[in-house]
């Protein structure tokens, strides 16, 4: 019965804390838009930089006998 002394307070301590979190990333505007990054990765391209080494050049593990 002691034990529940410490562990309700602690538990409403720690749902008060998500519960703040939660209202913060509400209040910035975190949940407007669920759908819309999900498609997101179809449309975007994503350039790479090219290497300015020899494009016959090796970049992996080489083994010298």
């Amino acid at each position: 019965m002691e034990a529940l002394y410490l562990t309700i307070p602690m538990a409403m301590c720690i749902a008060a804390f998500f519960l703040y979190v939660f209202i913060t990333a509400f209040r910035k505007g975190q949940f407007e838009d669920i759908e819309s990054p999900k498609y997101r990765m179809f449309f975007e391209e994503e350039e790479y930089p090219q290497s300015k080494a020899n494009p016959n050049q090796s970049d992996g593990p080489t083994s010298k006998s």
